[in-house]
């Protein structure tokens, strides 16, 4: 009974050698973006092509998560907030409107199981791991901006677009708020990563690649992989 006893004892100092529970904050990038597309709308009597560009730079952001550590699992919970930014533009064979810079929003929440599977060693770092994991995500984005957004901007007459139609920003403000919480697009899916866990000081520091199966988050894309920095307190 005693040596059961020191075995399970053994176990549970081993397996929890980081932090039974911990919290903290992150921030990171997605390691996708949004490409370039082009659309011809015909129902006018002069075409008007809309043309959206690839983000110059890969979306970033931050949130916050928490872990419940045992036996070498760890349970997680997280959110984040990403954006990023990119250009789009139409007109007629009259007129172009020049390239309007526009946001784009991403907000995510998921849970993760993941283990160590590999204790490793690194200079000036007291304790490290790499781990493997998967879990399960919901995902919030903005749609791309589009010939149906304008059109609920500022009518369907897209020939005469450059005339006054009346609106003022505040209105077009309003009404692009409308449009943008109207269109959302949400998606969930399973997620797997890998990452590695070390501490610095006293702070508990996790570096994790993900890959998230949720489609259209990214227009026409099946999924998008973020890469992750983590860093808060454990006990």
């Amino acid at each position: 009974m005693k040596k059961t006893l020191s075995i399970l004892v053994t176990a549970l100092i081993h397996s929890s050698a980081f932090a039974l529970i911990g919290f903290g904050i992150q921030a990171g990038s997605d390691l996708s973006k949004l490409g370039a597309n082009t659309y011809t709308d015909n129902s006018s009597l002069v075409p008007v092509i809309f043309n959206s560009y690839e983000m110059k730079n890969n979306p970033v952001g931050g949130g916050a998560y928490a872990f419940v550590d045992l036996f070498g699992f760890a349970l997680e919970g997280e959110f984040d907030l990403a954006a990023g930014e990119y250009e789009f533009d139409f007109g007629n064979e009259h007129i172009t409107l020049d390239p309007v810079s526009f946001g784009w929003l991403r907000f995510s929440y998921a849970t993760t199981l993941k283990k160590n599977v590999m204790d490793i060693s690194i200079p000036f770092l007291a304790k490290a791991a790499i781990n493997v994991g998967g879990g399960f995500g919901g995902h919030i984005s903005t749609p791309r901006a589009n010939i149906d957004m304008v059109k609920e901007l500022f009518g369907d007459d897209l020939v005469n677009f450059g005339d006054d139609d009346g609106n003022n920003a505040e209105d077009l403000k309003e009404d692009l708020i409308d449009y943008l919480d109207k269109n959302k697009i949400e998606s969930s899916g399973l997620h797997l990563q890998t990452g590695l866990r070390f501490k610095v000081l006293v702070l508990d520091t996790h570096l994790n690649v993900r890959y998230n199966l949720a489609k259209n988050v990214y227009d026409g894309k099946n999924g998008f992989m973020q890469l992750m920095f983590k860093m808060g307190f454990a006990f």
